[in-house]
């Protein structure tokens, strides 16, 4: 090769480079998100491996005055094929909202569905559309959070494109940063940022962004015990950066595998509650 081809070769080069860097930066950002991504999953499905999970909790409402609510929860979920979930809610205190509950029947590659019972009016409501936008019963958590939060790590390319975004130590632990962009799930949100622990992989910390790029909420998960071979967050924040409300989340017990039932996570159960 002569000069004159070394010259034009290196023109040609130049002028595509700055077209090329983009796409080959983030091949190698979505490369590395799913590669941690698959860890995780290698680490649910071996030696963490658990099929439902029944949680104890302790709740409290905090508006941007400082006025406090209190409320104790009952969690229950169990696990199916195709990363499938089913989970129900109840409130067991205060009185006033005991027996109030929720059923979830998650599907990280299909339709979420959603039913609220309230014991006042003696039946089922279906959760749907911009229903699932609102607040669960009070709370800064909507009912599409909810889904969100115990889904993510098993989206795939299919329901959101992941990136690696950066590593960054958040609360004292080295974190990897990835960044989900929805593109086969409904949701309103067009990003959430999520903070994963690098040794445990474990989901530390969510942004949920809104279409104009601003961050609307912020959860943060402490105070991680290992039950069995398990680490499992014991504490949780919900801030609504908008408003200035805040939900905190204490669990006051945490199992695994009980033996839950299926039918334990029907409409009739539901009514039928605690």
């Amino acid at each position: 090769m002569n000069d004159r081809h070394v010259r034009i070769w290196l023109y040609v080069w130049l002028l595509l480079a700055p077209q090329c860097l983009p796409l080959i930066a983030y091949a190698d950002d979505a490369n590395r998100a799913r590669a941690i991504l698959e860890a995780a999953r290698k680490l649910a499905d071996g030696e963490r491996k658990w099929n439902d999970r029944t949680q104890e909790l302790k709740l409290k409402i905090v508006d941007r005055r400082g006025g406090e609510r209190s409320r104790e929860l009952l969690i229950k979920l169990k696990k199916y094929e195709q990363d499938r979930t089913r989970s129900i809610v109840f409130f067991s205190a205060p009185e006033d909202v005991r027996g109030v509950g929720m059923l979830q029947w998650a599907d990280p590659k299909g339709k979420d569905e959603q039913w609220l019972y309230l014991p006042e009016l003696g039946k089922i409501r279906q959760i749907s559309g911009a229903a699932k936008r609102e607040s669960f019963v009070g709370t800064d958590f909507s009912y599409e959070d909810l889904a969100v939060i115990t889904q993510i790590l098993d989206w795939d390319d299919t329901e959101a494109r992941a990136e690696f975004v950066r590593d960054e130590e958040f609360d004292g632990t080295p974190c990897h940063i990835l960044e989900f962009t929805p593109t086969g799930k409904d949701l309103s949100y067009a990003k959430v940022r999520t903070w994963i622990d690098t040794k445990d992989l474990i989901v530390r910390k969510f942004e949920l962004v809104d279409k104009g790029g601003q961050v609307v909420k912020t959860l943060v998960l402490g105070d991680v015990r290992r039950v069995g071979a398990i680490p499992t967050p014991f504490r949780m924040e919900m801030r609504n950066e908008a408003t200035g409300s805040r939900t905190v989340v204490d669990f006051t017990k945490v199992t695994y595998d009980t033996g839950l039932s299926d039918d334990e996570f029907t409409q009739r159960a539901l009514e039928r509650g605690l």
